[in-house]
């Protein structure tokens, strides 16, 4: 059941996101946390997903001393998304 006023948080947080857009809580049927990382069978990202939002990523190998830091850091990792704010790429684009 939606509440009467997630759709007018939505539409703020839309406003505020201009000139990208705001996709997430009060603008999805969905309600996951967290991103979505899909890997090929050798381990390379091909996709980062927010939902249903394909969003940009690199991809950067680390050293072994960083990869450690980073299991600690995630093993009481208690943070969770609920939106994120996309300046949708045009055609001519160049980015990098």
């Amino acid at each position: 059941m939606k509440l009467p006023w997630a759709k007018n948080v939505f539409q703020r947080k839309q406003e505020l996101a201009k000139p990208g857009r705001y996709y997430g809580d009060g603008g999805t049927i969905h309600h996951t946390g967290y991103v979505d990382v899909e890997v090929d069978r050798n381990g390379h990202v091909v996709s980062v997903w927010f939902r249903c939002q394909l969003l940009p990523f690199k991809q950067t190998t680390v050293e072994d001393h960083r990869a450690l830091e980073m299991y600690a850091a995630y093993k009481h990792y208690a943070s969770k998304l609920s939106g994120v704010e996309i300046i949708d790429r045009k055609r001519d684009d160049d980015w990098d």
